[in-house]
């Protein structure tokens, strides 16, 4: 397979791009987390919010889609819930609960302690408990996806060879996790098993939509 290492380049770019953007469109939760208490300024703040996140979604929705259309030789997109994959969806949720399990069985034998990235969203949680919610089960979720399997695959590893779409599945696994956690080793492989079961996920059903329900899933039990 010829690769064209300047597009490489470029998308290598573009990708880190847009995940910094991504952390500047979550400032507005940070600066009403500072002030919980003041509903004027947490009410600026939410629009300010809603404002960057609505250009997120539109911003990672068009990227995506005109990927797609672009150069699609994976054929991402769109499928049709099909026994085969349901099937497949019925063993990543039990495959799912597993790994929640195993978080629960870490965190209780104290050889998992909280990431700095969930004391923080559990921080948010308490303080501004309806915004939470809708960053962590709605927003978050959506773009996260876009951005760590609909993005980072098209560009990366849109391709038709299974070799390709499985080292796609472990960068994407790794990258996730490393964006989340890396006070330890164990910690970055939960988040990294995490990125894993949605890049299979991803790679098998071709349809983000499925990415999105399994971590909208994932964040709802978190906030439980």
């Amino acid at each position: 397979m010829k690769v064209n290492w300047q597009q490489l380049f470029f998308n290598i770019l573009k990708f880190i791009g847009m995940f910094f953007v991504y952390q500047i469109s979550t400032l507005p939760l940070g600066l009403a987390y500072q002030l919980p208490n003041n509903p004027i300024f947490v009410s600026v703040a939410f629009v300010m919010y809603l404002i960057t996140m609505g250009f997120m979604l539109v911003l990672f929705i068009q990227m995506y889609t005109t990927q797609l259309k672009t150069d699609n030789p994976a054929h991402f997109g769109r499928t049709k819930l099909t026994k085969k994959i349901g099937i497949f969806m019925g063993i990543i949720l039990i495959l799912w609960i597993l790994f929640l399990a195993l978080q629960i069985w870490l965190s209780r034998m104290s050889a998992l302690p909280e990431s700095e990235n969930q004391e923080t969203v559990m921080a948010f949680a308490r303080a501004i408990p309806w915004w939470m919610g809708l960053d962590a089960v709605i927003f978050g979720p959506i773009i996260e996806e876009l951005l760590f399997r609909g993005l980072f695959f098209n560009w990366f590893f849109n391709s038709e060879d299974k070799r390709i779409r499985l080292l796609g599945v472990f960068l994407s696994g790794a990258i996730f996790g490393a964006v989340h956690d890396v006070s330890s080793l164990l910690s970055w492989f939960v988040y990294a098993l995490m990125g894993w079961l949605l890049a299979i996920t991803y790679a098998y059903t071709k349809d983000i939509r499925y990415n999105i329900g399994l971590h909208m899933f994932n964040n709802i039990i978190s906030l439980i």
